[in-house]
């Protein structure tokens, strides 16, 4: 009986040492490959940590599997296990952040270490989709952006300065989803309308440094669509003051040649202010199909249905006293607006060993309704275009070169009465612009240290405006009927710089030449006809950068120095409450400096506990050098509608699976006309958010709570530039932020 017994005993031995899986391996960082002690390992709800020489074992139940490594000073990194062999992780320091981030925004996909531009990302995405409704926030912590926010619907984007001029909108500022054009035919979008949640990253180009994007002085901003790299289904709800909601579905796939997406969102708001209801739907598709190793397809479809409320700006008693009230004009008619937008698209990609071509068609269009104290304005605008990009690579030499072509029509049609049924048509317009981009890049790479780029794009753009004036006794006679055709020179903008590595230190020099076109209002005269004495701004951009780690890779930075000057700058100047009138304001200079540090402050011996600082710093002296507008001398004074300095820091902490981020953002006066007699005041604000992740099997939760403007800190968070007062009234500049509000999110992912 004993020898049964321990034959028994020696038998489940046996067989449960086959039913345990171990995996091992060591764990190095990537600069020296030195082996890391202290790294949090885990499976399921299991932890271990990595020795003294980077060894770790750890037990699993089956294959395969996939282990989470976590350190305060490394990024995260998710790793499928697919057999037992040993294993060697090779994690990226977070101070050496130039080394890994990749700047997809270049075609080329380089290191950020190796470009030579102002490229800055937009960091914590994924916590970003979660705590935040809009990208203002990240926008806002960089330096040299300001993003002006009058209410969800009335944004403005800014870089060095170009794009205050644009009354309501982003305008001289190109963007791009997946390489496809979203700005319309004079530079003008709303990447507020799309949900953060549908990206993995976000590159904002700072002034004309890209020779492959056209038209913007200001830069551009480029989106890049989330990817999973496997099955996944995430739910996200968002609850915010002012009865503020945000719901957010989105589920990938893939299986076999083919993955594909779908995301529906939904974002609602009562509003601070009165008449300032909001509620936007979007729906998100994405398909794409790998024909074989080098050929893919991709087809993308975007819809955007919103309806929103307009409080419009105050003046400076009721931004005192009233914040919270709209504008008398357009609450009394119930000023509103009602659009829906369509994007779609179809991308190819073909990639061998030194070729790789990506070209896509693509159609953007929309429908908009907008009653407004003054008239009711109907809008209408079909666009098309195609962008190809070539790229041959050869040891260290890479050439790109393609072009992009964009057509748009335009019609918009005013009214009395509202829209109602006696409505009784103003005028009806309608403009078709060309535009027509060729680019090139070279690039060249010498002796691994020296990187040189020379580039060079040449921009033709034409229009055709037609405008029908109608009698105002009789709606049916026409009044007026005027039609122009308009080709701008052709524009060629050239590009060199060079970057040189020096150890973890990256020096950098850029001259880059750029410009924008006009906008629909900058293109007529206050009587509503073609102006065909207005010119595209355009100019030259010098700057100078470096870029690196510091401390053993704890402390990184990103300084640059730069100086635009601009000539024939555009300017909208306001003459009615309905008109704007553009001019080219002689010549302005765009000097400026920005720095970024991000730093390690403290962590505990167990990894389980850390303290980062991130410090965002720009100051500018942006001048007009030439201004004479209906015999007011303007000449040195400061550009209007752009904060003379901003200083944004984050703490970030973490706690075990605590994370937590105390923000300070301070925005210094802004000019609110070009005389400069009246500026804005400067603010400060303090922001708070706290995030705790659960995990329960393979379900990922988290939740995340906050408050913003903690201090409740009465501020102008957008300013329309050159107000002007009517009937009597003061000038309404002012658009007030948000009191101190709240927010709680939950997101659920498999």
């Amino acid at each position: 009986m004993k020898k049964l017994f321990f034959t028994k005993v020696l038998l489940i031995i046996y067989f449960s040492s086959f039913s345990q899986i171990f995996v091992e391996g060591v764990v190095k960082e990537n600069i020296y490959y030195s082996p890391i002690n202290g790294i949090e390992i885990i499976y399921n709800n299991e932890t271990t940590f990595s020795d003294i020489e980077g060894k770790f074992i750890i037990q699993i139940e089956s294959l395969p599997t996939k282990l989470f490594f976590n350190s305060p000073l490394f990024f995260e990194k998710y790793i499928e296990i697919k057999d037992e062999k040993k294993l060697e992780i090779i994690l990226t320091n977070k101070g050496s952040v130039l080394e890994e981030i990749i700047v997809k925004s270049e075609i080329n996909k380089k290191k950020l270490k190796n470009t030579a531009s102002s490229i800055s990302i937009i960091k914590d995405i994924e916590t970003r989709k979660i705590s935040d409704i809009s990208i203002e926030s990240g926008l806002n912590e960089i330096p040299g952006i300001y993003m002006h926010t009058g209410s969800l619907n009335t944004n403005r984007i800014t870089i060095r300065g170009m794009g205050s001029r644009s009354p309501y909108s982003t305008n001289k500022i190109k963007s791009y989803i997946n390489n496809i054009p979203l700005s319309n035919g004079v530079g003008e979008t709303t990447i507020e309308d799309l949900g953060i949640s549908l990206f993995n990253q976000i590159e904002i180009i700072k002034g004309p440094n890209s020779s492959i994007y056209g038209a913007g002085l200001g830069g551009g901003i480029l989106l890049n669509l989330e990817k999973s790299k496997e099955h996944s289904l995430s739910y996200s709800s968002f609850f915010g003051s002012y009865n503020t909601t945000k719901n957010d579905i989105n589920f990938y796939k893939k299986v076999n040649k083919v993955d594909f997406q779908i995301n529906f969102q939904n974002l609602s708001s009562d509003g601070y202010r009165d008449n300032n209801n909001y509620i936007r739907n979007n729906a998100f598709g994405y398909l794409g199909y790998n024909l074989n190793d080098k050929i893919k397809l991709d087809f993308i479809y975007n819809f955007i249905n919103l309806d929103s409320e307009i409080p419009s700006s105050l003046n400076i008693d009721d931004f005192n006293f009233n914040p919270s009230k709209a504008a008398e004009n357009w609450k009394n008619v119930n000023g509103n607006e009602k659009y829906k937008k369509n994007l779609s698209a179809i991308s190819f990609d073909f990639n061998s060993s030194n070729y790789n071509l990506i070209a896509n068609i693509f159609y953007n269009g929309y429908r908009s309704d907008e009653k407004r104290p003054f008239n009711f304005l109907k809008e209408n605008s079909n666009g098309f275009g195609s962008r190809v990009v070539n790229t041959i690579t050869k040891k260290n030499q890479k050439f790109n070169f393609g072009f992009e072509f964009f057509r748009e029509n335009y019609l918009w049609k005013t009214f009395d009465n509202y829209g109602t049924d006696t409505e009784k048509i103003l005028n009806d317009q309608n403009e078709q612009r060309n535009n027509l981009l060729v680019f090139s890049k070279y690039e060249i790479q010498i002796k691994n240290t020296i990187n040189m780029t020379f580039g060079l794009s040449s921009n033709n753009i034409n229009y055709r405006w037609e405008s029908i004036e109608y009698n105002d006794l009789d709606p049916q006679s026409l009044k007026s009927k005027d039609s122009k055709k308009y080709k701008y020179q052709n524009i060629i903008s050239p590009k060199i710089s060079l970057n040189k590595n020096i150890s973890n230190q990256n020096l950098f020099f850029t001259i880059s030449h750029g410009y924008s076109p006009p906008n629909i209002d900058e293109t007529l005269d206050d009587k509503g006809l073609v102006n065909q004495n207005i010119k595209p701004e355009s100019g030259w951009n010098y700057e100078l950068g470096i870029r690196g780690n510091l401390v053993n890779g704890k402390v990184s930075y990103d300084l640059n120095m730069y100086l635009m000057k601009i000539k024939n700058l555009l300017v909208a100047q306001r003459t009615s409450e309905d008109t704007y009138v553009g001019v080219n304001a002689g010549k302005t200079s765009h000097p400026g400096i920005e720095l970024s540090i991000n730093s390690l402050i403290w962590n505990s011996l167990d990894n389980k506990k850390n303290i980062t600082s991130e410090v965002f710093f720009s100051k500018n002296w942006h001048k007009f050098i030439e201004f004479v507008n209906e015999g007011n001398i303007y000449s040195n004074n400061y550009l209007t509608g752009v904060p003379l300095h901003t200083l944004n820091k984050n703490i970030k902490f973490k706690i075990n699976k605590i994370k937590g981020t105390i923000n300070y953002q301070k925005t210094g006066k802004i000019p609110i006309n070009d005389s400069n007699s009246e500026y804005s005041e400067p603010y400060m604000l303090w922001n708070f958010k706290v995030a705790k992740l659960f995990k329960i099997n393979k379900i990922n939760l988290n939740i995340i709570t906050g408050v913003k403007n903690l201090f409740d800190e009465k501020y102008a968070s957008m300013i329309l530039i050159n107000a002007k007062g009517f009937g009597g009234g003061k000038p309404r500049y002012y658009y007030p932020g948000l009191p101190r509000n709240y927010f709680i999110s939950l997101n659920i992912k498999v």
